[in-house]
């Protein structure tokens, strides 16, 4: 098979404009001439991709015979019939791993704020500002310092520590015109925090608030760089409040921006303002009427000023309150132990099955739909109830039988004021609620509590095993994140347990689960030495192709773009369907999250498929790329109920050094039989996106005439393609874009 090189008109340029070298060989699906290359092989019982036939899970293969290697019903028929679901899959993946990795932000909010170091923003904690919105005593020094913070942009909040200093800056930045509000980390680098804000547009958002608790370059800031830092705070709209002690501050220059909080808080009114926020002002004016809580503030609130204790003596006699008693040594016990163990003593106290059922199905899913959340929780708390509870149950006092589960016992607002947990809106306007912990650090902890103080490992492994062949792709990917989790305190139990079982799964979702977790629990140093050792013997393990498939979903999921692709590459000689298709997924994963790498893709594909062992693979994974990755429509006329664009044609479009090897693929995708079907799946998959979006049609008009361009056999395989779109036994015809492929087809003459 000759393979086209050069030459060919660009996507973006005027049809006609320069020769191309026709492509020849493979037959098309209906045009004479040629024999494919024999395409990657279906291994015996491989299994199709979510959404095909077979994709829940393995089960066995012989039972059902051997799935076709292409077109409907296999997995690259699957990986290519959905435009858009790598992308959608690269923010679901993003968005599950930000879940478990604690108090960050979700999406691409990665600054350089150390050595160079890649860090993510932290949101600031939403129980801090909550408390502070709704229980802050107003500091004597706040107006100033209101006053001060919106004139500069910039202050410093200098203080003996137990003066409240956080609360003051979180509460300063509520009240300014904020996008949101994030915790640098106290090892921040300034000069790259300069750089950060001065970049603007993707890097940060305009409007951005932030606090910096005790920095540790405070000492070595000198003038020259807080004037940088004040200057790129004001041209980006942002705001910034740094708390330091009285003493760390070494240039006199930075005393214009230093407010001094020396006045002792008012620590009974620190207590009686969070009683009303708790509790209301009757019950807040009834505690502290009592004699024995008044001799309790008096006794544990007598000494040097500290705003967060006074806070959790407030906390103790809520909960005491809400237990049922009033018992000042129970609050004594309770503050006592609130120091070091809040989120322990908080976690035990969520007794009940069914809340402790919910509490950890929302660690995993935390954020996703409350039906997904319900549902899930459902499951766990069935397979650990007791199974040796009495068949017969005796009558209560009142004569009627006791409900051994009562679904309407507690509402599900009751559970989530319990859980700490809260309800939002579901994303992109979708009515519904969605359910999330306040404190995003909650996740991780309470699937690690699960997971290391109870007897459960095999009942929850078991349910997240379930999960992660779920039908939903946001349910597979948090479950798979969570079993990284797991996988942190347990590496060498779970690649016992989990992952070489899945890695050699004819199921692509339990291989892509393996992928995600080996990702999250590799960011410990030692499992991560490991955890390549092992990749290495699956990526090079030729007796099992299924292993190998997870190699390549786990080298999608890599930092090192250049090095995943060239590791990618050389998988493309396995002959396994399996192997192709997850070659392309990962191919698309690494694009989703890095689109200058589009023009490295293209090449390595193009240079693979001169090789007849490798052209299969190269060609399917170019296809799914094609089908999976899009980018949203640019330009001042653009809104978020635009359609997205198909973004290797968009790239192609707009960089010309992409464009020869686009062409080429694309002749070559529709001129093999091997995957002729995939190829018009997703050419037509891109006209139905150019029939609803005119600038679109345009683009991909001159594609069409780029690839005819003297090669009339491809041009007659174009001509059909769109005769389809427009066939009267079409349910959904194409008649926009099948005109315009027409006439630029005519145009060439074919």
């Amino acid at each position: 098979m000759t393979t086209p090189t050069g030459g060919a008109p660009a996507a973006g340029a005027a049809a006609g404009a320069a020769p191309a070298a026709a492509g020849t060989g493979g037959g098309p699906g209906g045009d004479a001439g040629g024999t494919a290359p024999p395409g990657p092989a279906q291994g015996a019982g491989e299994q199709p991709a979510d959404g095909a036939p077979g994709a829940q899970d393995g089960g066995d293969a012989g039972s059902r015979g051997e799935p076709p290697r292409s077109g409907p019903g296999a997995e690259s028929f699957e990986a290519t019939s959905r435009m858009g679901q790598g992308s959608l899959r690269h923010d679901r993946v993003r968005n599950a791993f930000a879940n478990v990795e604690g108090d960050v932000v979700g999406g691409d909010k990665y600054v350089l704020l150390l050595g160079g170091a890649q860090r993510r923003l932290r949101a600031i904690s939403p129980l801090l500002d909550e408390r502070v919105r709704y229980a802050y005593q107003e500091h004597p020094g706040m107006p100033a310092a209101r006053e001060a913070l919106a004139d500069r942009h910039l202050l410093i909040l200098r203080g003996a520590p137990g003066h409240g200093k956080t609360a003051m800056a979180v509460r300063l930045l509520q009240g300014m015109d904020t996008t949101a509000k994030y915790h640098l980390d106290s090892d921040v680098d300034f000069a790259s925090l300069v750089d950060l804000l001065e970049r603007g547009g993707d890097s940060i958002e305009r409007g951005a608030a932030f606090l910096l608790d005790q920095p540790s370059a405070i000492g070595g800031l000198r003038g020259e760089v807080y004037e940088k830092v004040q200057g790129a705070l004001a041209l980006a709209g942002a705001w910034l409040v740094m708390t330091v002690s009285s003493t760390e501050i070494t240039d006199s220059e930075l005393l214009t921006a230093v407010v001094d909080v020396t006045e002792a808080p008012d620590q009974h009114g620190i207590v009686s303002s969070h009683l009303r926020w708790r509790l209301g002002d009757a019950v807040r004016d009834r505690l502290l009427a009592d004699d024995d809580i008044a001799s309790l503030l008096d006794e544990l609130l007598d000494g040097d000023p500290a705003c967060k204790q006074a806070a959790d003596l407030a906390a103790a006699i809520v909960e005491e309150w809400e237990s049922g008693r009033l018992d000042s040594e129970g609050i004594k016990k309770r503050r006592a132990r609130q120091a070091d163990e809040d989120f322990d003593i908080w976690v035990e106290s969520l007794r009940e099955p069914a809340v402790r059922s919910l509490a950890i199905a929302l660690a995993v899913l935390n954020g996703l739909p409350q039906e997904y959340i319900a549902t899930a929780a459902r499951a766990l708390r069935e397979r650990l109830e007791d199974d040796d509870r009495p068949h017969v149950l005796m009558p209560g006092p009142d004569g009627e039988p006791p409900r051994a589960k009562d679904p309407f016992g507690v509402p599900r607002r009751t559970q989530l004021t319990r859980l700490r947990a809260r309800d939002i809106g579901k994303e992109d306007g979708e009515p519904g609620r969605a359910l999330e912990y306040k404190d995003s650090s909650y996740p991780r902890r309470i699937v690690r509590h699960a997971w290391v103080q109870y007897e459960i490992q095999s009942e929850l492994l078991d349910w997240l095993s379930d999960l992660v062949v779920n039908p939903a792709e946001e349910v597979r990917v948090y479950a798979a994140a969570a079993l990284g989790v797991i996988g942190a305190e347990s590496y060498t139990y779970l690649c016992d347990q989990v992952f070489h079982p899945w890695a050699q799964s004819q199921s692509p979702l339990r291989r892509d689960a393996v992928a995600y977790a080996l990702h999250i629990a590799s960011q410990d140093p030692w499992i991560k030495e490991r955890a390549d050792m092992l990749v290495e013997g699956w990526f090079a393990d030729r007796t099992r192709p299924f292993v190998q498939a997870t190699a390549a979903r786990v080298h999608g999921m890599g930092q090192d773009t250049e090095s995943a692709v060239a590791a990618l590459a050389r998988l493309a000689v396995v002959d396994r369907a399996a192997v192709a298709v997850a070659v392309g997924r990962s191919l698309t994963d690494l694009l989703a999250q890095d689109t200058d790498s589009t023009g490295l893709v293209l090449h390595t594909l193009h240079e693979r498929s001169a090789d007849h062992r490798r052209r299969p693979t190269a060609l399917i994974s170019f296809l799914i790329i094609a089908a999976q990755v899009v980018v949203g429509r640019d330009g001042p006329e653009a809104d978020s109920t635009m359609e997205q664009w198909p973004a290797l044609l968009h790239l192609a479009h707009r960089r010309e050094e992409l464009r020869a090897p686009f062409i080429a693929l694309w002749r070559e995708s529709l001129n093999q039989a091997e995957f002729a079907e995939e190829a018009q799946q997703v050419l037509r998959n891109w006209a139905a996106a150019a029939e609803r979006d005119p600038a679109l049609r345009s683009m991909l008009q001159l594609m069409v005439g780029a690839i005819a361009y003297g090669d009339p056999r491809t041009g007659r395989i174009l001509r059909r393609c769109a005769s389809d779109w427009i066939d009267p036994e079409e349910l959904a015809p194409l008649p926009l874009t099948a005109a315009v492929v027409h006439a630029q087809l005519d145009l060439e003459g074919v």
